[in-house]
């Protein structure tokens, strides 16, 4: 028995070294293998996840920007459906958010574009193409098309809002045809009275006088078309600036009346003042101010018939602008042709304006003088009830020098339609004034705010 049973030890204990042998051998490494696998699992998975990660980030980045951008962006498939909208693209075109899986034509509903679109598609390069949009904001979009590498097929279309650089080109290319236009007479009358003299006009004294004045009306026409030209440049280039001071209205409003008093007697007209009491002083430059106010009265004189009263007015508007008006009594103008009467080389009647040696550029310039310096300009007119142009600025205290002698940052599209009042521009102005003689015909001299003679007539009663 007590063999037996030691024999049972003795082969229980050999089979439990073999099967320590066994496992050092063989299960040993294998369970090193399943934790290395286990360990290169769980970077795998980690690897993965910084992956997935990076591609969440990339993708939010690029929606970022898709969505920042100004420009519309489209996304066609092979098939010319829609893969992408951005944001910009759709707030342009009105698009709904379910238009992403549509067909092109069924999206956009723009043949034109379609047709880009399969003009690109066969030639396989980019193109480019200019589309109007209608409606209630008319716009003019510059397209162009891009074939893509990846995804194979897809197309790429890119859209950018030249509404603006088109007008502007309108607008230069309305300009040089109105500067023409209104040189071309003065130059041929010079031109046809140096002739008329050369070919023997000056053995006649009285008929060489005649066409002497001719050549002399003309000269200055010109040199005041140049020079107010010239003064439109340089506000509109920021080179102009403005003093601004505390100034008394009143006074200003009466240095004006002195210089046109004997023009007005020749016509006629009567110039009456109605000014606060006590005295508004505002925020001003003493010359531009003048200036703003001797053209709009001149313009009165020009056109109202004898017998007509001029007002010059200063009232309160709330408790931080003082409100400026020229009134007249004239024949007025026309309701159609308000919006517009602050655009350069606008007239009324023009055939009378030229007539009257206006260039077309003063109450342009007015506007301009007028923003520069806080305030607002407009006019209200009614035929046969006379008009009543009017300008705001700002009371004295309420404006630092600082912002006061900053460049004046002028409007690219001064010559917007303006039918009651324009908005208040950046105060400020750019360029030294430049000093003239008077123009009025009687008075003391004045130097106007960088203009040559008082304002032009384009658009006075």
């Amino acid at each position: 028995m007590d063999l037996l049973t030691t024999s049972t030890w003795v082969w229980t204990a050999c089979a439990l070294v073999l099967a320590i042998v066994a496992w050092a051998l063989l299960l040993r490494p294998a369970a090193r293998r399943i934790e290395s696998l286990q360990r290169r699992g769980l970077e795998l998975a980690d690897s993965h996840s910084r992956m997935l990660d990076d591609l969440k980030r990339e993708r939010d980045l690029l929606g970022g920007i898709l969505e920042a951008m100004h420009e519309g962006v489209l996304l066609l498939d092979a098939r010319d459906q829609i893969a992408l909208v951005n944001p910009s693209l759709r707030s342009t075109l009105l698009l709904p958010a379910t238009v992403v899986g549509k067909s092109l034509a069924e999206g956009l509903q723009r043949d034109e574009l379609v047709e880009l679109v399969k003009r690109a598609r066969r030639s396989g390069e980019p193109l480019a193409d200019e589309l109007a949009i209608e409606g209630l904001l008319p716009r003019r979009l510059s397209v162009r098309v891009n074939p893509m590498r990846r995804p194979k097929g897809a197309l790429l279309v890119v859209f950018f809002n030249v509404t603006e650089i088109r007008r502007l080109e309108s607008l230069r290319r309305d300009f040089v045809a109105n500067v023409s236009h209104e040189l071309r007479t003065p130059v041929a009358s010079v031109s046809s009275a140096t002739e008329t003299l050369r070919r023997g006009a000056l053995e006649d004294p009285e008929a060489a006088q005649m066409f002497l004045e001719i050549i002399e009306r003309n000269s200055e026409r010109m040199r005041r078309l140049v020079e107010d030209l010239l003064d439109l440049s340089k506000i509109e280039s920021k080179q102009y600036k403005l003093e601004t001071e505390d100034l008394d209205v009143g006074t200003a409003i009466e240095r004006a009346r002195a210089l046109l008093q004997e023009k007005a007697q020749r016509g006629r007209i009567r110039i009456d003042v109605e000014l606060p009491s006590p005295s508004q002083p505002a925020a001003a430059d003493a010359r531009a101010l003048e200036q703003i106010l001797v053209n709009l009265v001149e313009n009165s004189i020009k056109y109202c018939p004898p017998g007509s009263r001029v007002l010059l007015r200063v009232v309160s508007e709330g408790e931080r602008l003082l409100r400026v008006s020229v009134e007249d009594s004239g024949p007025g103008i026309a309701e159609a042709d308000l919006p517009r009467l602050f655009e350069r080389f606008y007239r009324v009647d023009a055939g009378r304006s030229r007539e009257m040696g206006g260039t077309g550029l003063g109450l342009s310039i007015v506007k301009h003088l007028v923003e520069a310096m806080g305030g607002s300009v407009g006019v209200k007119s009614r035929v046969g009830f006379g008009s009543t142009f009017w300008f705001t600025l700002p009371r004295a205290g309420l404006i630092s020098r600082e912002t006061a002698s900053a460049p004046y940052a002028t409007d690219a599209s001064a010559d917007a339609s303006l039918s009651g009042a324009v908005p208040k521009a950046a105060i400020g102005a750019g360029a030294a004034p430049l000093a003239s003689k008077d123009e009025s015909g009687g008075g003391e001299a004045v130097e106007p705010i960088a203009l040559a003679a008082p304002s032009d007539a384009e658009a006075s009663d």
